[in-house]
């Protein structure tokens, strides 16, 4: 997902940041090794950041260190921190080293995030397209909000070729249908596979607003799902 995501040139602190209260925040321990959801509690500047401690299998020594991953609006946040207190009364949470340097990146607005779907495609016009037998099944194997990678048995149709995009996903946890009309940008055999596979570049043409929320909904939580900030859901 490096190609998603765009390093800043200055590195923000945390409190430049400003992350609500309530976040999901991602731990990583080293020793024993583990990747933890928690919750942000609080931090204060030059101080520490408060997080609900996680499930563990296993113990953990004040003094370890993890890695931290948060995200704040559109950016992403990660540095090394330590632990500093772990407390367990009134109820169990961490005190953690307040970070010095963070490694921010922001999310790009074409983010393309991989997926596995099946899509049905359809001629934008009746008896205009290159096929006699629409519509056709095919694979979306990545997808953003400006477009889509779509691999079929055969050839959909020619460079500036309309097309009709169907497809269905869960936004959490909600089935959702989408139409989606669509232009073809570029057509690309693929060489080496066991079948044959061509794939389509799309561009998707004039949304409309609900199902350009529908989209995005699918697209950020796929984003979130694949840099480890949600639980992999149903699709």
């Amino acid at each position: 997902m490096a190609e998603a995501l765009e390093q800043l040139k200055t590195v923000r602190t945390l409190a430049e940041l400003n992350p609500r209260i309530g976040e999901k925040v991602q731990i990583e321990t080293r020793s024993p090794r583990g990747r933890y959801s928690v919750q942000l509690l609080g931090y204060r500047e030059n101080g520490s950041m408060m997080v609900t401690a996680p499930r563990m299998n296993g113990a953990i020594n004040e003094g370890a260190r993890v890695t931290v991953r948060l995200m704040s609006g559109n950016f992403i946040c990660a540095f090394s921190a330590r632990i500093l207190k772990i407390q367990t009364a009134p109820f169990a949470y961490w005190h953690l080293e307040y970070p010095e340097d963070t490694e921010v990146r922001r999310i790009r607005s074409h983010t393309r995030v991989p997926v596995n779907l099946l899509v049905s495609v359809d001629e934008f016009e009746t008896g205009k397209g290159l096929r006699l037998d629409w519509p056709v099944n095919a694979y979306c194997s990545d997808i953003s909000l400006k477009g889509a990678c779509i691999d079929a048995p055969a050839t959909l149709g020619k460079q500036g070729d309309k097309l009709f995009v169907t497809t269905r996903f869960k936004v959490a946890g909600v089935d959702q249908v989408v139409l989606a009309p669509a232009l073809i940008r570029s057509v690309q055999p693929t060489e080496g596979g066991i079948t044959k596979v061509v794939r389509h570049g799309v561009e998707f043409l004039e949304l409309d607003d609900e199902t350009h929320l529908i989209l995005a909904g699918f697209v950020y939580q796929q984003f979130l799902i694949e840099t480890g900030h949600l639980e992999i859901i149903g699709v």
